[in-house]
């Protein structure tokens, strides 16, 4: 929970709990990672010392499989910067994440889970001697070619002609009547 969060649970607005409640609150209950910008508290510790009841210890320091990771602390986890989560995310690689307190979070299980499968994104190593990719492009078939090389055999054409009949630009037309003239020789 946040600051914001405990306020609102303890029926006061944010800087009314902080200048009647705050200081006390933080001296009893301690951020779960007070390296984090975000000061986040633990639930049920919270909701204890609003309650007046003693406040439990926290569950054990080990990762659990719905922790929340921001971006910094799931790159740590997957050997990568964080804005490369954010790119994994926005890309389908990861999640999409959660959004609270104006972050985005990502479950423990599910960078886990990436982590575990190993990156599957740069399989493949690109084209390799004797790939059946590396065939020079195949030559386009015009149909308008054997149509201008059967009209021109039973009459001379110009290339006004079938820049009009086929509304293309004269220099299309230029290519497609050469290119009738060589299927025609061909």
């Amino acid at each position: 929970m946040t600051e914001d969060d405990i306020a609102a649970a303890s029926g006061l607005p944010l800087h009314t709990w902080r200048r009647r409640h705050g200081a006390d609150f933080r001296a009893r209950v301690k951020v779960v990672d007070p390296r984090a910008r975000l000061r986040l508290y633990d639930a049920d510790q919270a909701l204890a010392h609003i309650a007046g009841k003693p406040i439990p210890t926290l569950p054990s320091a080990g990762p659990h499989p719905s922790d929340l990771l921001t971006d910094k602390e799931a790159g740590a986890l997957l050997g990568i910067d964080p804005s490369t989560v954010r790119a994994y995310a926005s890309t389908g690689y990861l999640p999409k994440g959660t959004d609270r307190h104006g972050r985005t979070w990502w479950p423990r299980h599910a960078v886990d889970s990436r982590r575990d499968a190993g990156d599957r994104r740069h399989q493949n190593r690109g084209q390799q001697p004797g790939d059946p990719r590396n065939r020079a492009p195949r030559p386009r078939q015009d149909l308008r070619i054997a149509e201008i090389a059967e009209w021109a055999r039973r009459s001379p054409l110009t290339t006004t002609e079938i820049a009009h009949r086929y509304e293309v630009s004269d220099r299309t037309a230029q290519r497609l009547l050469a290119a009738a003239r060589q299927h025609a020789t061909g």
